[in-house]
C-alpha cells in the first residue's frame, strides 16, 4: 500500500549526497577492474612468443589496470574518510517516519559495515602492494609502509579480495533495499539521497 507522500521529508544535505553518488560511482568501477585485473595478471591462458602456453598476462594493459586499481583505491579511501568525518561531525536526518525501527535498524547496520569495508579494504590493500613491493602507479613510487615480505603480501591480499566481495555483498543488499523501498513500499525513503533533490 503507497505511504503518505505530504509529510515533509528528512533529506541529506547536497554534499553528502554528492560524496555518496561519487564514491557509489568509484565502487562500481572498481570492482569489476579489480577482478578482471587479477584474472588478467594471474589466471588468464595465453601462448609466448616461444609458442608455450602460460598462465597470466602481465602486459601494458595489465600495468594499466593495476595502476588505475590503486589510485581509485586510494581515492575511494580518501572520500570515504572525508564522508565519514562529515557524518560524524554534521550528523544525518531524522529516519523517515514512515519506516518501521527494525528496517530502519538494518539500515544502519548494512550502512555502517559499509563504511567500515570501504576504508579497511583500501587499507589491507596498501599493506599487500607495500610488503609486496608493488608500489608503483603510473610510473610514480609510492612510500612503502613495511619490510619486504612476500609472504604477508600474499596473505593480506586474501583478506583485501575477501573484503571486496564482502563489499558486493553488502552493495547488492543497499540497492535490493533500495528497490523495496520504491517499489514495493512505495515509501519516500529512495528521495533522501537522490542527486537532484533540492534541501
Amino acid at each position: 500500500m503507497a505511504q503518505d507522500r505530504r509529510y515533509a521529508l528528512p533529506t541529506y544535505t547536497p554534499t553528502a549526497r554528492a560524496l555518496h553518488w561519487l564514491i557509489a560511482f568509484l565502487v562500481f568501477i572498481q570492482l569489476p577492474l579489480g577482478l578482471y585485473m587479477s584474472y588478467r595478471g594471474n589466471e588468464m591462458i595465453t601462448v609466448n612468443e616461444k609458442g608455450e602456453t602460460v598462465k597470466g598476462i602481465f602486459d601494458t594493459l595489465t600495468g594499466v589496470l593495476y595502476s588505475s586499481h590503486k589510485l581509485i583505491g586510494l581515492t575511494i579511501f580518501l572520500l570515504i574518510v572525508v564522508r565519514l568525518l562529515y557524518r560524524l561531525t554534521q550528523g544525518a536526518p531524522r529516519p523517515d517516519p514512515s519506516v518501521p525501527a527494525a528496517l530502519t535498524g538494518v539500515s544502519h547496520l548494512v550502512h555502517w559495515m559499509l563504511y567500515l569495508l570501504l576504508i579497511a579494504v583500501p587499507i589491507a590493500g596498501y599493506l599487500a602492494i607495500s610488503y609486496g613491493r608493488y608500489l608503483e602507479v603510473f610510473g610514480i613510487p609510492l612510500p612503502a609502509l613495511t619490510e619486504k615480505n612476500m609472504d604477508m603480501s600474499k596473505e593480506i591480499f586474501e583478506w583485501h579480495e575477501t573484503g571486496a566481495f564482502l563489499i558486493l555483498a553488502f552493495v547488492t543488499l543497499h540497492i535490493l533495499a533500495a528497490i523495496y523501498h520504491k517499489f514495493i513500499r512505495k515509501d519516500r525513503v529512495v528521495e533522501r539521497m537522490l542527486p537532484n533533490k533540492i534541501v
